[in-house]
């Protein structure tokens, strides 16, 4: 897509991983990706120089992100958003950084479960939760918010959970705004997922988000980019014995967003 304005299908790629996960670095793009690593990094190398990407180094690792200061950032950002929400689905997931490391047990099913089933356990004991979201897009600015709020747990079936949410978050003046929010959580113990569904048009008819497999012993990753009136959606959750984290990215047309949940 922007082959013919840059001249290098390297470029087009490093840019739109950007875009999704606003962080990279050169072997990371490489296992992404399976291309040679040494082209990469040249890439890498050059859009630094040109000022549209910097670096810095996490122990011995070099870090790449969008230049903050470079004048046609917020002009590119929107074309890159353009470009990716016109990718096949398929395509959509290999840019998310969750990819990167989903089936971590492939062909381990023993494992997969008790990572499924420790999350799920995870789930059912959630009282509290806290949010904060932000938009990627400085046009959208009403996206920026944080708020905190109650969990009612209903196990309508020994695989299905509703999450009744209901709490307060901050808007505009800094005034505080209630919400509501349901969402079905469905497991699978045949095909090794947790499904993710938002009843928000009620529960005859929900507004499915994603699918969530085992990457590592405390995470899951949405193993495809779903669609829904236009946007992709991917989901990453880590837990642990005290916390579980829910992170949303949502690209489309109109949206740029990022979403962390804490529940506890």
């Amino acid at each position: 897509m922007f082959e013919v304005m840059f001249g290098n299908k390297s470029v087009e790629k490093i840019l739109i991983f950007l875009f999704v996960n606003s962080r990279c670095y050169g072997t990371q793009l490489h296992r992404v990706f399976n291309t040679s690593l040494t082209p990469l990094q040249k890439v890498l190398i050059r859009l630094e120089k040109g000022g549209l990407i910097c670096s810095h180094y996490e122990g011995k690792t070099r870090i790449y992100r969008f230049n903050p200061s470079f004048p046609l950032l917020s002009d590119l950002e929107q074309l890159l958003k353009k470009a990716f929400t016109l990718l096949p689905a398929h395509e959509k997931k290999l840019y998310y950084l969750g990819s990167e490391s989903s089936g971590f047990n492939r062909g381990n099913s023993v494992k997969n479960l008790s990572t499924l089933l420790e999350f799920w356990e995870k789930l059912s004991s959630v009282k509290k939760l806290s949010f904060a979201a932000h938009s990627k897009s400085k046009e959208n600015s009403e996206w920026n918010r944080r708020g905190t709020g109650e969990v009612s747990v209903a196990k309508t079936s020994s695989n299905i959970l509703l999450f009744n949410e209901k709490g307060l978050w901050k808007g505009k003046d800094s005034q505080d705004v209630s919400f509501t929010n349901i969402f079905r959580w469905t497991l699978d113990r045949i095909s090794g997922v947790i499904s993710l569904e938002h009843l928000r048009y009620g529960i005859e008819n929900p507004v499915f988000l994603f699918h969530l497999a085992p990457s590592t012993m405390h995470s899951l990753s949405s193993i495809d980019s779903h669609l829904y009136d236009g946007d992709s959606y991917f989901g990453q959750a880590f837990f642990d014995r005290y916390n579980l984290k829910l992170n949303w990215r949502i690209i489309g047309p109109n949206k740029n967003e990022e979403i962390e949940y804490c529940y506890s």
